[in-house]
């Protein structure tokens, strides 16, 4: 006797899901970013933790390259040349006022960049200053505020925290990509190094702008004039060369408004009223220049 064979009935409905794929993708979606998102933070807090017990002596030597940015026009002007050296003078003045560590130091360079009044710190100890910033400034004291600011984030190691930072998450990306991101890997630590200003946090900047106030205070004796530059950057916010230099920065409202907070705790410690101080004429070199 025999029997016909024949295959099993599948019972119904084994391979579906009462589930949307639409929603099972998205939740998966979401969880790939999530565990991304949590990677990068914790590198982020990784550079930050390591960033300032590394040599500053390897800091400076990965930056070498940079300092010669400033001179690549051959023709520079003996006027801008006697600019550049007021601005190092001044600089050095408030990086002895800074409390910089001792194996810190600072060197400042002159751009030119008529149109773009901005001031910035990188790898190394390098500031930079464009002839746009000595244009809106009219004392000495205000375009102290902007350099020591730039010496401030030196002090505390900001840039190299940025670079390792967002080093760190390329290296990590390129990993994920087998590879393949070696070339911008390779481009972004070159140019990351000149342009680490541009990932300074709110914090940062808040903690750059309060060791600023008070290198002022110890070279000066007061703060007056120190808001100048951010007020006329307040004054202007809707341009859009504005908008892109400070996206990154504080409230400006805030910021302004913590300043001269400063300048009158400090000017009635001084006098026991809010009388105004007199503010430092420019340099010659650099008033004229500014002109």
């Amino acid at each position: 006797m025999s029997f016909a064979k024949q295959n099993p009935k599948i019972p119904e409905g084994i391979n579906t899901s009462t589930e949307n794929p639409l929603k099972e993708f998205f939740i998966m979606f979401g969880g790939v970013l999530f565990v991304l998102g949590a990677t990068v933070a914790l590198l982020m807090l990784f550079a930050n933790t390591l960033a300032p017990y590394i040599p500053f002596r390897y800091e400076q030597q990965l930056s070498n390259k940079y300092a010669e940015w400033s001179n690549t026009e051959s023709d520079q002007s003996v006027a801008f040349l006697d600019a550049e050296v007021a601005i190092q003078e001044l600089g050095q003045r408030l990086a002895t006022h800074s409390d910089l560590a001792p194996e810190i130091s600072v060197q400042l360079h002159l751009i030119e960049q008529a149109d773009v009044p901005n001031a910035f710190a990188t790898l190394g100890g390098h500031i930079f200053v464009t002839t746009g910033l000595l244009k809106e400034v009219s004392s000495e004291n205000a375009l102290a505020m902007v350099i020591a600011h730039e010496i401030a984030h030196i002090k505390f190691r900001h840039p190299a925290k940025s670079f390792s930072g967002g080093l760190l998450v390329q290296l990590f990306l390129s990993a994920i990509t087998g590879g393949q991101n070696a070339a911008a890997l390779q481009s972004t630590a070159q140019q990351t190094g000149l342009l680490t200003m541009l990932g300074f946090s709110r914090q940062m900047e808040s903690n750059a702008d309060d060791a600023a106030l008070n290198t002022l205070k110890k070279y000066y004796g007061h703060l007056e004039g120190t808001e100048e530059f951010f007020s006329k950057v307040l004054a202007q916010h809707e341009q859009a060369r504005w908008q892109a230099l400070f996206t990154s920065h504080p409230d400006l409202r805030q910021r302004i408004d913590h300043i001269q907070r400063r300048a009158q705790q400090q000017s009635g410690a001084n006098s026991g009223d809010n009388t105004a101080q007199a503010t430092t004429p420019l340099d010659p070199r650099l008033a004229n220049f500014g002109a």
